[in-house]
């Protein structure tokens, strides 16, 4: 377990010297004048921000597929292994048909849109007594010192 973190520490300690030189040499004068005279205005910096961050978007719903995908070939797997049925049967048993989502969600919208109108005007009636436990000191939890 030392050993797992020492190599981290020495990870992250070799990747933030690479990005302090990778800043540093970012930062060289001659490199920031040259984009100030390339791109004023800072359409070609934008353009490029942009197109990574999509790109890094884009892995991600790539990866996050792949891993659903993996996570539905695993489950018929268990199903296969655990009942002792074939590949087609299990295969139906993991998935379910459009129609019965179909069926659920008509009985939902039938179940809720069907009302009349109701009157939608709360009424706030004030009790009667005034006393709140909210700031009542019985119920603190704080022990009375005893004096011996």
């Amino acid at each position: 377990m030392k050993r797992k973190i020492n190599i981290g520490l020495r990870w992250l300690l070799f990747t933030a010297t690479i990005m302090q030189a990778q800043f540093a040499n970012a930062l060289d004068p001659v490199k920031v004048e040259n984009l100030q005279a390339n791109d004023g205005i800072g359409i070609g910096m934008t353009v490029t921000a942009m197109s990574i961050v999509f790109t890094c978007l884009a892995m991600l719903y790539f990866a996050f597929k792949l891993i659903g995908k993996i996570s539905v070939r695993l489950s018929r797997r268990r199903a296969m292994v655990s009942s002792g049925l074939s590949r087609e049967k299990a295969k139906e048993a993991t998935e379910q048909s459009g129609e019965l989502f179909a069926a659920i969600a008509m009985a939902i919208y039938e179940a809720t849109e069907l009302h009349d109108e109701e009157n939608t005007i709360l009424t706030i009636k004030n009790k009667a007594s005034i006393y709140s436990p909210w700031s009542s000191k019985i119920y603190t939890l704080r022990e009375i010192p005893v004096k011996k």
